[in-house]
């Protein structure tokens, strides 16, 4: 088949656009890997599909984008599946070492699919704002291969003409390597050309002020000339209707307002009319009701009598100076071990409690109040609403 040519000119254009865009990438990953990641560095190589050497990464994780929306194509992203394995460690705690009986299993593809869905969803963002155009992505397609065969992920063929893009891959205290993005020419030509085409777009309006703005000075001193033979006409007529009109009318109207009644009328507007505005709320919006502003009633507490004897408050008062941890739970759930793992930054755990129920107050593991959550000097606190009745405090009561 005919091979397309792209130009120098387009193969800086795609390195610049895709280099910001997976910039934005590394963003997304540094955020759900909790570390620093850098991509840097593309390096575009142009060349028939047979001649682009991915065996330095094997074995591979091949992941397959379908740009469904803005530009159409697919891209192919090529890792080392140690690489990859890293990767997966650091994003579920696990330690960082490369185990070869690692098994990619369907939680493993899931995760790999995940992070390459944020990965590329950023990316595909930083595409839309970069060209002016909405791209939309499918969710990324992940294969395990131990070797790399392009032409049947993309369906090339062995002599056509393809774009390989080289990244440089570091994430902080993990790896440092890279990986490769493949795609047709076809799609890397549309997006250089939607880059240098805007490139054009703006330089090319200069030459469009002078002869556009000529003719329409000519038309617009004509067209008045008219409304101004005419308004000479119909003014003698019209002062007299609307001279005898208004007098009679504001005196009617004026005193259905309320604010000219009130005695806050400032005192130079006692034998006219008042200041514009005074006393009306804004065009469109209701006069303010007055509003009614209550304290807050809180409860008050009184000290319980335990009728202790003499011994007993003896004793008791040995026990004053004992320390005690005191916690608040605000709710708690239950979850099953396989969430628990899929637990990751941003997760959203529902509790078993409703918006605004009272909290727990737990003294070394007993239940002994509830209470409400408050803020006070910027520190949380809890204010005591309802004792839990204690076993204790029964006991001494019954003695």
């Amino acid at each position: 088949m005919e091979n397309i040519i792209i130009s120098d000119m387009e193969k800086d254009a795609l390195g610049e656009i895709m280099n910001i865009s997976m910039g934005s990438a590394a963003t997304a990953a540094s955020e759900l890997l909790n570390a620093k990641v850098w991509i840097t560095t593309p390096m575009v190589e142009v060349d028939v599909l047979s001649n682009i050497h991915t065996e330095k990464l094997e074995p591979a994780v091949c992941v397959k984008i379908e740009y469904i929306k803005g530009i159409s194509g697919s891209n192919l992203m090529v890792w080392r599946q140690d690489d990859v394995q890293l990767i997966l460690n650091q994003l579920m705690g696990m330690p960082l070492v490369v185990t070869p009986d690692f098994e990619f299993d369907e939680l493993n593809v899931s995760a790999v699919s995940e992070v390459m869905n944020q990965m590329m969803g950023s990316s595909a963002t930083a595409l839309s704002d970069f060209l002016g155009v909405s791209v939309d992505i499918s969710t990324p397609t992940p294969y395990i291969m131990d070797k790399i065969s392009l032409a049947e992920l993309q369906d090339f063929d062995p002599d056509e003409t393809v774009v390989a893009i080289n990244f440089d891959l570091t994430i902080d205290g993990v790896i440092q390597s890279e990986f490769k993005s493949v795609m047709s020419v076809e799609l890397a030509k549309e997006i250089a050309g939607k880059v240098l085409g805007e490139a054009t777009a703006a330089a090319a309006p200069e030459p469009e002020p002078a002869p556009a703005a000529a003719p329409q000075p000519m038309a617009q001193p004509q067209m008045p000339q008219q409304p101004m033979m005419q308004q000479p006409m119909q003014q003698p007529q019209m002062p007299q209707q609307p001279m005898a009109q208004p007098m009679p009318q504001m005196p009617q109207q004026m005193p259905m307002q309320q604010p000219m009644a009130q005695p806050q009328m400032p005192p130079e507007a006692a034998y006219g009319y008042p200041p514009y505005g005074y006393g009306y709320p804004p065009y469109g919006y209701p006069a303010p009701q007055p509003m009614n502003i209550q304290n807050a009633q809180l409860h008050s507490f009184e000290p319980a009598d335990l009728n202790l004897s003499g011994s007993q408050k003896d004793n008791l008062q040995l026990l004053m100076d004992v320390p005690l941890q005191i916690s608040v739970e605000i709710g708690s759930a239950r979850r099953k071990v396989k969430d628990i793992l899929e637990f990751t930054q941003g997760t959203i755990i529902e509790l078993e409690r409703q918006a605004g129920a009272p909290v727990d107050i737990i003294v070394n593991g007993n239940l002994i109040a509830k209470g409400d959550v408050v803020v006070i000097d910027d520190n949380f606190a809890v204010r005591i609403t309802e004792i839990i009745k204690s076993k204790l405090i029964d006991t001494l009561n019954k003695e």
